[in-house]
């Protein structure tokens, strides 16, 4: 899944990723967070626990990342 079909999707069920605390594109540090950034050659799929520390989850090409966040935000909302 590309980041484009991922988005789509997202928009198709209207599920709001701030609500979920699901960032796309960049590195936060808010609390409880999930979330996917380009570096380098890889998509990095990161996860901020309730103390701020940044735990990286996965390293992957796009279609491995958003496949694995697309799962998670499933997750998320209970389907």
């Amino acid at each position: 899944m590309t980041r484009a079909e991922y988005e789509n999707k997202i928009k198709e069920l209207g599920i709001d990723l701030e609500e979920l605390n699901i960032v796309i594109g960049r590195k936060t540090n808010v609390p409880f967070s999930t979330g996917c950034y380009f570096e380098g050659d890889n998509w990095i799929l990161y996860n901020v626990d309730e103390r701020q520390n940044f735990s990286i989850i996965e390293r992957g090409n796009e279609n491995q990342i958003f496949k694995f966040l697309y799962m998670i935000t499933m997750g998320k909302i209970g389907r």
